[in-house]
C-alpha cells in the first residue's frame, strides 16, 4: 500500500510539473482560423451552421487555451453579387478576435441565394493574398475550405494555389457539403487537403447535435440581458452603430437556439469583452481615462444626454457602472465558469454523433493541431 501511494505522489508531482510547460507552449499562441465558404444555392444554410456557432467556437477555444490568441476571418466566395471580376469572392471579415463583428457582418448576408460559379482556387488564393497571417513560427494556420462542386474551375489554378498554401504553411481542410455528385467532385477536394497536409471532411448543412443549454430560467437570462444593454451608452462616429451591432446580435441568435443565446453572453461576460468597449461605450471609455470625459464630442452622443452637463453626465455614467457590475454578477451566478466545462464535456460525450457536423469537425482539427504543436514544443 505504501509503495503504491509513493508511486501515485510521484505521477501528482511529474502531472504538475508538465501542466506548467504546457501553459508556456501555449503562451500567446498565434492561432488563424479563417472559414473559406461557398454560398451558392447548393449550400443554403451554411452559413446560418457559421453565425450559430461562431462564439460557442471561440468559448471552446479559449476556455481550453486561454493564452492562446487565436483569431478568426470568413471568406466568402460562389455569390454572383461578389462580381466576376473578383471571380466571385470576397474577404466577409478580416482576421480579428472580435466575434461580434464576424457575427454582425455575417448576419448581413442573406442566408439563401440561388445558383453561383464555384471558384474555388480563386478563394482559396483569396484566403492566402487578402488577410494579414501571423508571421510567428508557433503560428497555428488552417483554412476551412467549405463547399461543393468542382474544385477545377476558375482563372486561379486550384494546385497552384495549395502549394502556395503550403509554401506559407497554412494547411487547408476541405470540408465537402455533402450531395448527390459526391462521387464525381470529391477526388478534387481530396487533392486539396493532400497537398496541404490539412483533414478531408464530408459535412451536412444544418446537421447539428441536439440542443444543450445550461440554463433553466431563460426567461431571466433574457432579462439579465437586456438590462444589461442598457447600461452601454454609444458615443463617437461609430459608436451608435457598435451599439445596434450588439443589440442585433442578441436578437438574431435569439432566433437560432438557446444553447446559441448562451455561448454569445457568456462571451459578453467574460474578461474578453468586458472592459474592452472603450472605443464606443462611454461607461469603458469612463473607466480607461479615470473619469475624464473632456475629449467626448457631445454631439455624438443619444440624444437624451446632447444637453446635460458634464457633472450630470459623469454621475449617470457612474451609476450605470454600478448597475453593470450588479447585472454581470447576476448573469455570471445563471452562466458561471465551469459552464464551458459541463458544455465541453457534454460535447465529448457525443463524439460518436458529431460526424459531418460543421462545427465539432471544425473543433476536432483546430484542437487536435494544437496538441500536436504543444507536445511538439
Amino acid at each position: 500500500m505504501n509503495l503504491l501511494r509513493l508511486k501515485l505522489a510521484i505521477i501528482a508531482v511529474f502531472v504538475a510539473w508538465l501542466l506548467p510547460l504546457a501553459e508556456v507552449s501555449a503562451k500567446n499562441q498565434p492561432v488563424d482560423i479563417v472559414f473559406t465558404l461557398d454560398l451558392s444555392g447548393s449550400t443554403n444554410g451554411l452559413i446560418d451552421d457559421v453565425r450559430d456557432n461562431i462564439w460557442g467556437m471561440n468559448n471552446e477555444l479559449t476556455r481550453l487555451y486561454p493564452n492562446a490568441d487565436i483569431r478568426f476571418a470568413v471568406v466568402g466566395y460562389s455569390r454572383p453579387s461578389f462580381g466576376s471580376k473578383n471571380q466571385f469572392v470576397k474577404v466577409i471579415s478580416p482576421f480579428t478576435s472580435n466575434i461580434d463583428f464576424i457575427a454582425t457582418e455575417l448576419y448581413k448576408l442573406k442566408p439563401n441565394i440561388e445558383k453561383g460559379d464555384q471558384y474555388v482556387g480563386a478563394a482559396i488564393r483569396a484566403s492566402l493574398d487578402m488577410l494579414s497571417w501571423s508571421h510567428e513560427k508557433n503560428a497555428v494556420k488552417q483554412i476551412f475550405l467549405t463547399g461543393n462542386g468542382s474544385v477545377f474551375l476558375g482563372a486561379f489554378d486550384v494546385v497552384e494555389s495549395c502549394d502556395l498554401a503550403k509554401e506559407k504553411g497554412i494547411t487547408v481542410n476541405s470540408l465537402y457539403c455533402y450531395s448527390s455528385l459526391r462521387a464525381k467532385e470529391i477526388s478534387g477536394w481530396y487533392k486539396i487537403s493532400e497537398i496541404t497536409g490539412g483533414k478531408s471532411i464530408d459535412v451536412k448543412v444544418h446537421k447539428r447535435l441536439p440542443d444543450y443549454a445550461t440554463v433553466t430560467d431563460f426567461n431571466r437570462l433574457q432579462m439579465l440581458a437586456t438590462e444589461l444593454n442598457k447600461t452601454y451608452i454609444y458615443y463617437g462616429k461609430e459608436g451608435r452603430d457598435k451599439f445596434k451591432a450588439m443589440v442585433s446580435n442578441e436578437k438574431n441568435v435569439l432566433n437560432a437556439r438557446h444553447s446559441a443565446f448562451e455561448d454569445l453572453l457568456y462571451h459578453k461576460i467574460s474578461d474578453r469583452f468586458q472592459g474592452k468597449q472603450s472605443d464606443w461605450d462611454l461607461v469603458d471609455y469612463l473607466k480607461s481615462r479615470n473619469g475624464n470625459l473632456k475629449n467626448v464630442d457631445a454631439r455624438l452622443l443619444p440624444d437624451s444626454l446632447k444637453n446635460i452637463n458634464p457633472e450630470q453626465l459623469l454621475t449617470k455614467l457612474m451609476i450605470l457602472q454600478e448597475r453593470r457590475s450588479y447585472l454581470l454578477s447576476q448573469i455570471r451566478q445563471l452562466l458561471p465558469f465551469d459552464r464551458q466545462d459541463k458544455l465541453t464535456a457534454y460535447f465529448n460525450s457525443k463524439q460518436s454523433d458529431s460526424d459531418m457536423i460543421f462545427d465539432r469537425q471544425v473543433m476536432m482539427v483546430v484542437k487536435d493541431e494544437m496538441q500536436s504543436d504543444l507536445a511538439a514544443n
